[in-house]
């Protein structure tokens, strides 16, 4: 088959999705749509056999950055839409399974899963070299009637069969394994709300377990307190994190100031508290998800205000030519006009630069219309690859790719007149 081929290929796989899709499966008798429901997940599980070798060779290429100016996974994440955890266990899974050929294979004919897949490999990695081979055969041979957890524990059961390491090697082998699997999740979800998942090592469990039941007791609860054990725990951490904001004597400078909890929030709407009036309008937390008018005026009760006017174009200072630095008051102006984000279209990783459009080393000034919010990575393919940006008459940002593709933003909201 010739690259030629590739899309008379790929229109007769959607020509057959599409016939599958027009089958009512009310109308088919229960053994028919248990075997064509078989079928579709091992045809499920062969695409994404396919989808993990192409990532690969893209990912090696560095595909994903030429064509959309997007490493791999923020690719995954920003043009493909999966959460931080699948598109990085995709990329991972990708760059690990062809160490590993026989897995691979199984993979790619539909005997073992995805997730299979990527347990099996994961297990791999922590077992010695002389008998990885023994044990990659053992897993497949056992995968038929293991979970993705199951064979995890099926390594560790094959390990000690094979008295590898000793018993004292495979504690520690165990311990370093769980050790390498912590991590913490957290992630936006619908409507400004978040996801916190994770693993913790027994000893930070334990230490947040206390610091959570220590802010809020179980005896000090009233019988008016209706909320459930996870509601309280959810307020608890809050308490936590904002303890710890507003205490600790040594937290790095975020863009020139201390980390603090910011709202932006129309100052008429903030002081209008008896209006009456209903309204859409919602109030904006610095990472950029919305809040509520009534949660915004609570938060703001207890707070730092810190009043930031903006014109119609978005320019608060100018500082010229007279240096090359920006100033706080600027950086604070540029994040909240550009809603904390990086620049570039659908972008989420966290600007960490405020770049000058037209460079100060070409005549550039600091002033905020050439200023722009910038991830590292995308600073990177700006001054390294030879990509451009610039903003177009409506103030939209302009990204240019080498070969003179553009990426373009929306357009900001017009900002209201200062008083």
């Amino acid at each position: 088959m010739s690259v030629s081929d590739l899309p008379e290929v790929v229109a007769r796989v959607r020509a057959a999705l599409d016939v599958l899709a027009a089958f009512d499966p009310t109308e088919l008798a229960d053994a028919s749509l248990f075997v064509g429901l078989t079928e579709l997940y091992d045809l499920e599980t062969t695409v994404r056999a396919v989808q993990t070798r192409w990532l690969a060779v893209a990912d090696t290429r560095e595909t994903t950055i030429a064509m959309a100016g997007r490493a791999s996974r923020s690719w995954l994440i920003e043009d493909c839409n999966f959460n931080g955890r699948e598109a990085s266990g995709r990329l991972r899974l990708a760059r690990t399974i062809g160490a590993f050929p026989a897995v691979e294979a199984a993979f790619r004919s539909a005997r073992i899963t995805a997730d299979q897949a990527t347990a099996i490999v994961a297990s791999l990695s922590d077992v010695p070299v002389d008998v990885r081979d023994t044990v990659e055969s053992l897993l497949l041979e056992r995968a038929p009637t293991a979970t993705p957890f199951g064979l995890t524990r099926v390594t560790e059961q094959l390990l000690a069969e094979l008295d590898i390491d000793g018993r004292a090697g495979r504690a520690e082998a165990a311990r370093q394994r769980r050790l390498a699997r912590r991590g913490v999740d957290l992630d936006a979800t619908f409507d400004g709300a978040g996801s916190l998942s994770g693993t913790l090592t027994p000893e930070v469990h334990d230490a947040l377990k206390a610091a959570l039941d220590a802010i809020d007791p179980a005896g000090l609860r009233g019988d008016e307190d209706d909320r459930t054990p996870r509601q309280r725990r959810h307020d608890a951490l809050g308490a936590l994190a904002r303890h710890y904001l507003d205490g600790a004597v040594s937290l790095p400078a975020v863009n020139g100031e201390r980390p603090r909890v910011v709202v932006t929030i129309n100052a008429a709407e903030l002081l209008d508290v008896d209006a009456g009036v209903a309204t859409n309008r919602r109030a904006r937390l610095d990472s950029g998800l919305p809040v509520s008018l009534d949660t915004a005026r609570r938060l703001t009760c207890d707070a730092q205000l810190l009043p930031v006017v903006i014109d119609e174009t978005g320019d608060v200072l100018r500082l010229g030519r007279t240096t090359r630095v920006w100033s706080v008051a600027q950086r604070r102006a540029a994040w909240i006009r550009d809603e904390g984000r990086c620049a570039f279209p659908r972008c989420r990783r966290p600007p960490v630069d405020l770049h000058h459009l037209v460079w100060w080393s070409n005549g550039g000034s600091t002033d905020l219309d050439n200023a722009a919010w910038l991830c590292s990575f995308h600073h990177w393919l700006v001054h390294e690859r030879r990509w451009t940006v610039c903003r177009d008459p409506k103030r939209a940002y302009v990204f240019t790719a080498p070969d003179g593709r553009e990426f373009r933003t929306r357009p900001p909201p017009e900002q209201p007149r200062a008083a």
